[in-house]
């Protein structure tokens, strides 16, 4: 409990000392996603990634009681 209480003044003090870092923090993360978005190989590997877990469950044979 105590700790979650820091990190929330630590926040806010960051909020005072730098008003306007929640907007930078929010550009770089559209810059970054921009940037993302025009790979076409990173976001095949990152679909791929995705996908592995289901095709490894289709791939098992049905349990049968």
């Amino acid at each position: 409990m105590k700790k979650n209480l820091l990190w929330i003044l630590a926040a806010l003090v960051l909020l005072v000392l730098f008003p306007a870092l929640p907007q930078a923090i929010a550009a770089v993360v559209a810059a970054a996603a921009v940037w993302l978005s025009t790979q076409p190989i990173l976001v095949g590997f990152g679909l791929g990634l995705i996908a592995l877990p289901h095709l490894r469950r289709a791939a098992r044979p049905a349990k049968t009681a």
